[in-house]
């Protein structure tokens, strides 16, 4: 007799990890203070970084990717997927280009300060966050050690204010479909993540 569990009815959606080699035995701690009010849960599949100063804890990296052209004369950026992770105070850019300040976030939308608006960007770049706004572009805030093992759940429903940081599962070794991660990954999550994560 089989003990395999098979799903018959529902939707059935592609997996995020192709193949898992390692992981982090006992998981890790996801800091939730940086998470927007309205946040519920951060998808498996999202890109973590290894926190410098407390061992165990970790940061999301944040991006999001353009669905219409921007030049110097937006300040509204409209972005996918609309459940970002963003917050006000932020800081985007375009990797290497402009950096502006988040004054506004909104589903599928986020407004950056008028003073530091990008320069023309087609639909479809992928922006992240960056530690500062500086003119002539800075390193991603955070690099990418881990990968987001299961869905974790921030806010229970009818719960305003965040959880405490969160227990979850963490994979360091493996392959991952590129194309069913929740949130858009650079070249520089890429190379962060070389030998040890293959994006299929």
């Amino acid at each position: 007799m089989s003990l395999q569990v098979l799903k018959e009815s529902g939707s059935v959606y592609d997996p995020v990890f192709l193949k898992i080699l390692e992981d982090i035995p006992g998981g890790v701690t996801v800091k939730t203070d940086r998470f927007p009010t309205a946040t519920k849960e951060i998808k498996k599949g999202a890109l973590l970084n290894a926190d410098a100063t407390t061992a165990g804890l970790y940061n999301v990296i944040k991006s999001v990717r353009l669905t219409a052209d921007g030049d110097s004369n937006v300040t509204i950026l409209a972005v996918e997927p609309a459940d970002h992770l963003f917050k006000v105070g932020e800081f985007i850019q375009l990797y290497g280009g402009t950096t502006g300040t988040i004054v506004a976030v909104l589903p599928a939308t986020i407004t950056i300060e008028s003073a530091l608006a990008h320069t023309d960007i087609p639909s479809g770049s992928i922006l992240e966050e960056v530690a500062a706004a500086v003119l002539t572009g800075s390193a991603p805030l955070y690099a990418a050690s881990a990968i987001l093992k299961d869905t974790v759940e921030v806010r229970r429903d009818g719960v305003t204010t965040l959880l405490d940081n969160l227990f979850a599962g963490a994979v360091v070794r493996g392959t991952v479909d590129e194309s069913e991660l929740p949130y858009f990954v650079t070249d520089a999550d890429k190379t962060a993540l070389t030998a040890r994560i293959r994006f299929a």
